[in-house]
């Protein structure tokens, strides 16, 4: 038997949790799927799989040969992409994802050109704040605050995402302007949630990150929903460079500076623009890599 197709019905029996399901994806009758698995048992001298009449579960030494399976078909895919579009022009479907406020503010007004530039390119976008890995997710690029401890993941800088305290006028006049961190207990905060966790507000000192004890008047994972409110003038937040600079220029928004900024981090942090390296070479992916970092790289 084909060692290769063998791992890719058991890649394929584990991802859809039966190989009935499998064979009914790569179109082979469940017998000669199921003869495939044990074969490749057979070869290897060990089971993999772990069979009753409901359940599918990996045993010691399938969990690891599945990861090993994943990645050598990976590169199988990868290279034949590679061949199949090398030097072609760009096309296909390109998957982006992005985080929400973000997509709306910055990357929305520049996808017209995009689909102008290159007709031939489909879109399918994911606009959310969730963490996303590219070697395994079928995505194409992501945008997101901070990058993927993968050294087959590159990271671009578009901008710098250290966020800022800020308020409207309008909230200072009702509420005071702050002079202090440790006055901040008295005011409207509004606090973000990430996809793992609230993120706190805190101060650095000593090259130390210490969180400050405070209440938030609201806790929520829409960047959208904050902005709402902070220019109702209904509470402070913490927002980074490139979602105010327009607002502060305009004098609809001013930046809280206290003797201590009040941060999330003790480290500067950036917005990267994600692909996995071994895909830039296809012309999709390099020309949305290219076309995308021109156009959102920025120094506020």
């Amino acid at each position: 038997m084909d060692k290769l197709k063998a791992m890719e019905v058991f890649v394929t029996t584990l991802q859809c949790g039966s190989i009935s399901s499998a064979a009914k994806q790569l179109r082979l009758p469940v017998s000669s799927a199921s003869r495939q698995l044990s074969w490749l048992e057979a070869q290897l001298g060990t089971e993999l799989i772990k069979r009753s009449t409901r359940t599918i579960n990996l045993t010691e030494v399938g969990k690891a040969y599945l990861t090993q399976c994943q990645q050598v078909l990976e590169q199988i895919r990868q290279a034949e992409e590679l061949v199949n579009t090398y030097q072609q022009t760009p096309s296909g479907i390109l998957t982006i994802s992005c985080m929400s406020h973000y997509f709306d503010s910055q990357v929305l007004p520049h996808l017209s050109e995009f689909e102008t530039l290159y007709p031939d390119i489909k879109l399918d976008i994911d606009v959310s704040d969730r963490l996303t890995d590219l070697s395994k997710a079928e995505i194409d690029i992501a945008i997101r605050g901070g990058y993927l401890p993968d050294e087959r993941i590159h990271a671009r800088w578009l901008c710098d995402n250290t966020p800022h305290l800020c308020a409207t006028p309008q909230y200072i006049e009702r509420y005071g302007l702050p002079t202090d961190h440790t006055e901040l207990h008295a005011h409207h905060l509004a606090y973000y949630r990430s996809p793992k966790h609230i993120l706190k507000w805190g101060i650095v000192r000593e090259g130390r990150w210490l969180p400050l004890d405070l209440e938030p008047y609201i806790v929520t994972n829409s960047g959208r929903y904050i902005r709402e409110l902070m220019m109702a003038g209904k509470v402070m937040a913490l927002l980074p460079d490139w979602s105010t600079f327009e607002d502060r220029g305009e004098g609809k928004l001013i930046k809280v500076d206290l003797p201590a900024p009040v941060c999330l981090s003790a480290e500067r942090l950036g917005l990267y623009l994600l692909y996995y390296t071994p895909r830039y070479q296809v012309p999709k992916i390099r020309a949305a890599v290219d076309f995308f970092s021109q156009k959102l790289a920025r120094v506020l």
